[in-house]
């Protein structure tokens, strides 16, 4: 059973304490929610959905599930009726078995959604939109899926754009190949990592509702609601000064209070650096871009924080441009192809699959299908979590983002000779170095095998050390 409360430290001699009102799925706290705090950031904390990948490796079917859950809870607030497998979802994320994930999700994939009240989603933040992307995948009929993106893609006007509420230096881009995207009577359902201040939600609907003032209703989907009764306030002012209806759909939902008290806590953990002992590791490269068809390709041009422009190939199964029901089935098919072919070049030992920054997804995806048992899924961060209540390792490494080298990433929790095979995708590449920098720092963890695999750009294999 959950614990009904629960006190997470701070290092500044306060603490956090939530308590759960509602958690209809019985989960774990400590499964939904961790504690972190960022070196310089104007907030106290900041919290993380372990169960969404980027805080921990997880079975690639966890996080799936989780999304496909909230796609029930949607399905379930439009109709009033209740899907029974919502609750063997439930039980498979509780088991935390990898067998029961699979069973879970392949019931699930056998017979999806579809006929119900056409809908728009919406993913806001790198760490929300292959959350998104699971929701939207439950639906087979009039749906699409748009995700957010820092890129500033200069060949194609966005759709929208978006102030970060967390970096004030970034926005947040949404294009779109259908420039039709909001103009019809279809519902928006807008997907987040959490809800906490409300803000970034708040804006977007805002920004929206100015372009598109006869949207009604909005629905936001969260794994975790922390909102205080002065943001939900902030809701339903807004819901009253545009005449609309915001709804809110959760896996868990608590109540937030930040206390001083008298002495610092031993229980928070201070993240580390793990020590740059190089291991010899063999290195391969590999492109999918022969695998992908030119129709899930978009060519733009993007600009770097410095000012320079790059022709970069776009892969639109991430669902920037926008992403249709039958262009997501076709992608699922596809990811399934790039795990079967990865095969002659895995075994079945121990690995951890990496997706670079906002590519996440398909990473989680084309996971399920490789050799193995023990296979663990990850995303980096932007984050620099200097401490964090976060039940496992405390090791990090950091990197420079091979999209965007000016940006540091970071990959937490990890531990030396856990993993033999470690595959790390990103979207795309214009030249190996652009990876060296998380390759060299990779090989600290001790695997026998590092596999970059690179999706849209360059045609690749090849093997160093």
């Amino acid at each position: 059973m959950s614990h009904v409360s629960k006190v997470f430290p701070l290092d500044n001699e306060k603490q956090v304490e939530v308590k759960v009102v509602k958690n209809r799925f019985d989960f774990e706290i400590d499964e939904m929610l961790a504690i972190t705090q960022e070196e310089n950031s104007e907030f106290p904390f900041i919290p993380v959905s372990p169960c969404l990948g980027y805080s921990r490796g997880l079975y690639p079917e966890h996080p799936l599930l989780i999304g496909l859950l909230l796609g029930f809870l949607y399905h379930e607030s439009l109709t009033g009726e209740t899907d029974e497998r919502i609750h063997s979802i439930a039980k498979a994320i509780n088991s935390k078995n990898r067998g029961k994930m699979i069973q879970a999700l392949n019931i699930i994939e056998a017979n999806k959604l579809g006929h119900y009240p056409p809908t728009r989603f919406i993913g806001l933040s790198e760490r929300a939109v292959n959350l998104g992307q699971s929701i939207f995948s439950l639906f087979e009929d009039e749906v699409m899926f748009l995700a957010s993106t820092r890129d500033k893609i200069i060949s194609h006007p966005p759709l929208l754009d978006h102030k970060d509420i967390v970096d004030p230096l970034e926005r947040l881009f949404f294009y779109t190949k259908d420039k039709d995207f909001f103009d019809n009577d279809e519902r928006i359902a807008i997907i987040d990592n959490h809800l906490l201040n409300g803000n970034s939600v708040l804006n977007l609907i805002k920004k929206i509702y100015d372009k598109y003032p006869e949207r009604e209703t909005f629905t936001v989907l969260t794994p975790i609601d922390l909102r205080s009764s002065s943001v939900k306030e902030s809701f339903s002012s807004l819901e009253k000064s545009l005449n609309i209806k915001i709804n809110i759909i959760s896996l868990m939902t608590f109540d937030v209070e930040v206390q001083e008290i008298e002495h610092a806590t031993e229980d928070l953990i201070q993240n580390e650096f793990l020590e740059n002992q190089h291991q010899e590791t063999k290195v391969q490269y590999h492109s999918f871009r022969n695998v992908i068809n030119d129709h899930f390709i978009v060519k733009a041009q993007n600009m770097l924080r410095d000012g320079t422009i790059h022709d970069n190939p776009y892969f639109i199964s991430t669902g920037r441009f926008t992403l249709n029901g039958k262009e997501q089935q076709t992608s699922e098919a596809l990811f399934q192809r790039m795990g079967e072919l990865l095969n002659d070049l895995l075994d079945d030992s121990p690995k951890l699959v990496i997706g670079v920054g906002e590519f996440l997804y398909a990473p989680l995806q084309i996971a399920r299908f490789l050799p193995g048992k023990d296979v663990y899924v990850q995303g980096t961060t932007r984050f620099n979590f200097d401490s964090s209540t976060l039940k496992h390792s405390n090791k990090k490494i950091s990197f420079m983002s091979p999209l965007e080298r000016t940006i540091t990433h970071y990959l937490y929790n990890l531990d030396i000779d856990q993993y033999d095979e470690i595959i790390v995708f990103v979207e795309r590449l214009r030249h190996k170095t652009e990876i060296d920098d998380l390759v060299q720092q990779l090989k600290i963890l001790g695997a026998k095998s590092i596999l970059v695999i690179e999706m849209t750009s360059i045609s690749f294999n090849e093997d160093r050390y």
